[in-house]
C-alpha cells in the first residue's frame, strides 16, 4: 500500500501532462482545419471570379460585334 501512495504522484503528474498534450493537439487541429477551410474557400471563390470574368469578355466581344 505505501509503495502505490509514493507513485500517485507521478501517476498524477502523468495525467496532468496527457492532458496538456490532449488539449494542445486539439487546438492545434481546429486551427489547422480552419486554415484548410479558408484556402479551400480561397480557391472556389477564385474559381467563381473566373468564370465571371469569361462571362464578361463574352458579353463584350458580343456588344462590340453589334
Amino acid at each position: 500500500m505505501d509503495n502505490s501512495i509514493e507513485y500517485l504522484p507521478l501517476i498524477l503528474w502523468g495525467v496532468v501532462v496527457f492532458m496538456f498534450w490532449f488539449i494542445i493537439r486539439r487546438m492545434l487541429k481546429s486551427t489547422s482545419a480552419k486554415i484548410n477551410n479558408s484556402e479551400l474557400y480561397k480557391e472556389d471563390m477564385l474559381n467563381v471570379l473566373e468564370e465571371i470574368r469569361d462571362e464578361l469578355k463574352e458579353l463584350n466581344k458580343n456588344n462590340s460585334v453589334k
